[in-house]
């Protein structure tokens, strides 16, 4: 061996020494189990048996060097040990987590043979990052510019490096599919409510193949333009109600002429708002239909004696005005994110000043095109509100007076659903599976569906309880509550 040789070998072993140690190659996606009695956002019934982690992934999956990002999961497993594919729920909002209903497994039929798992989509609260604006909520409560508030929410997100273009609907269905790989999930069916539905559908698009069925409950497909169509299924929603309370000789006797009535004080306030004693700002027709809340079907239930209210211009109306506004309690920087992306750029309304004309100018969009422009982020390609073509078998339940997501969109998915079915739920609003003080008949209709969806895709109607449920018993003076 030369002299030369040897010094050369020698350089080479200390300059190799010399070099800084290489990162460990990050593993990604991964599960990150925590043991019992270790912090985690939701605690599940000792009389369950659960697993509780963090599915991990990057926040940019197209850039090697992309933060990780830490999404909560929780597995509540079956009773019986049987296994069958599992049931993963899909909360809605956009912005909502969805994690509270590990706390109640109880509630849901399909415990005894299924798992079920509650996902912490990507930015919603007890996720890591949680793209939280407590500016928002605050400049909503004291009246303050939104925009404003808005632009100082995500710079500083942004300033804590937070790329907030980067949570929406087509990356939270590539988590979907992250944790059923990392899960080790061969199949697995949906149970999706509200936004939720609109992910279960795109995940649909591109992994049929790993679905075995879907309940899409109050459902918001990617073709349905919400800020465009919002304004205009809330007042069907509200005369729908008045020609069921026509029919009801208690209601028409309480509230007589109850639609006409109505519709012209909207009307008239519309041509000439209002002073009312109390109230700074004059009332138009859209503050008047604002009064009106359709969430559930309680509210229903309420509405004529409301909309009777506003009819009358009762004293009381000013007092429910004057109330301080506040904020749902929502990640608005992920309903942002995925809202000025996804929905407001292929609508109408992005491309206008005002609201449109139905009830008086009632501002339909979700968020309003002013503050996506204060969010700044860019739209998807249009692809993405493409009508979702599937034969997975899917159970479709929207509320018989749902302004928010009506039956008319649940049939209107199911036209390129092939194996799918449409159930109103009567006297419902938004939500019917989810209404845990009524009668419980909508969620026993899924129980079944998870059992066998082919079978109850073609079911006779005389067989489900939600096609017996009576009219809804509105609200009139002097009944017994």
């Amino acid at each position: 061996m030369s002299r030369l040789f040897v010094w050369s070998l020698c350089l080479v072993i200390l300059l190799a020494a010399c070099q800084p140690a290489s990162e460990p190659q990050r593993s990604l996606p991964r599960f990150e189990p925590v043991a019992a009695g270790e912090d985690f956002p939701v605690q599940v019934p000792s009389s369950f048996a659960s697993t509780r982690g963090w599915l991990v992934v990057a926040e940019d999956r197209t850039d090697p060097q992309s933060p990780e990002i830490r999404l909560p999961v929780a597995v509540v497993h079956n009773r019986s040990g049987r296994g069958g594919e599992p049931v993963l729920y899909l909360a809605g909002g956009p912005g909502a987590s969805g994690l509270p209903a590990a706390a109640y497994p109880g509630a849901y039929p399909w415990l005894e043979d299924r798992d079920f798992i509650v996902f912490g989509q990507r930015g919603t609260a007890s996720a890591q990052p949680a793209l939280m604006c407590p500016e928002y909520r605050d400049a909503v409560s004291s009246g303050s510019d939104l925009a404003d508030a808005v632009r100082q929410c995500r710079d500083r997100l942004t300033a804590a490096g937070i790329g907030v273009e980067h949570y929406h609907s087509p990356a939270s269905v590539a988590d979907l599919e992250d944790l059923r790989q990392v899960l080790e999930i061969e199949t697995w069916n949906f149970y999706a409510v509200s936004y939720g539905t609109r992910l279960a559908l795109s995940y649909a698009r591109d992994h049929s193949a790993s679905l075995r069925a879907m309940v899409l409950d109050s459902p918001l497909p990617p073709n349905a333009i919400y800020d465009d169509e919002s304004a205009g299924n809330f007042e069907a929603a509200l005369r729908a109600i008045t020609t069921d309370c026509a029919a009801q000789p208690a209601c028409a006797a309480a509230y007589p002429d109850l639609e006409a009535r109505f519709f012209n004080r909207i009307e008239a306030s519309t041509r000439a708002p209002l002073r009312m004693e109390g109230l700074a700002e004059p009332v138009t027709g859209a503050d008047l239909a604002a009064l009106i809340v359709l969430s559930s079907g309680r509210d229903v239930i309420a509405a004529p004696g409301r909309m009777d209210a506003v009819a009358n211009l009762d004293p009381g109306i000013a007092g429910v005005m004057s109330r301080p506004r506040a904020a749902s309690n929502l990640a608005w920087g992920m309903r942002l994110s995925v809202w000025c992306r996804e929905a407001l750029p292929f609508s109408d309304r992005s491309r206008r000043s005002q609201a449109g004309p139905a009830l008086g100018g009632y501002e339909s969009a979700a968020i309003r095109p002013e503050l996506c422009a204060a969010w700044d982020v860019p739209p998807l390609g249009a692809e993405f509100i493409a009508p979702v073509v599937s034969e997975v078998p899917t159970l479709i339940v929207a509320g018989e007076f749902d302004p928010l997501t009506p039956p008319a969109w649940g049939l209107r998915a199911a036209e390129t659903l092939a194996n799918s079915r449409v159930v109103s739920v009567r006297g419902e609003a938004h939500g019917p599976t989810q209404q845990w003080g009524g009668d419980g008949c909508a969620m026993l209709m899924v129980g079944r569906f998870m059992e066998t969806p082919e079978a109850m895709l073609s079911v006779a109607e005389s067989e489900l309880c939600v096609f017996a449920r009576p009219a809804p018993q509105y609200a009139v003076p002097g009944a017994a509550e």
